[in-house]
């Protein structure tokens, strides 16, 4: 179950459970049941970029370019995924739940979405 803690700062934690395994030298995301859901570009997406921003939080790299220059992608690229961490929980888990409205897929997510988690909601037909 996803879980959103507002912090005595202000920020906002967003608990999702998951686990990585490795699987042909690549890294898969297992669900708390045990299921593999690599298919799903939109999870795998979701979990490398609460993976990426956890490494900023960490201090483990300053700022996207660096993270970047690392993972040996596009600034512009790291810097679409990691919008997706900005997502209103209810999204969150509609992807991590496969119920995300038809039609909407991890290109229409890593686009500038609105800052307001309702009218996130309201842009994706999800109220």
């Amino acid at each position: 179950m996803i879980d959103v803690e507002m912090l005595a700062n202000g920020n906002v934690k967003v608990t999702i459970p998951m686990s990585f395994r490795n699987c042909a030298g690549r890294k898969r995301i297992v669900t708390p049941d045990g299921e593999q859901n690599f298919a799903d570009p939109l999870i795998t997406n979701l979990a490398r970029a609460y993976r990426w921003q956890s490494l900023i939080d960490a201090g483990q790299f300053a700022n996207v370019h660096e993270l970047a220059t690392a993972v040996g992608k596009d600034y512009a690229y790291v810097a679409r995924v990691l919008r997706l961490t900005l997502l209103a929980p209810e999204i969150v888990h509609a992807i991590l739940t496969g119920t995300l409205p038809e039609g909407i897929g991890v290109e229409d997510l890593r686009q500038s979405m609105p800052v307001l988690w309702s009218e996130q909601k309201k842009l994706l037909n999800m109220e």
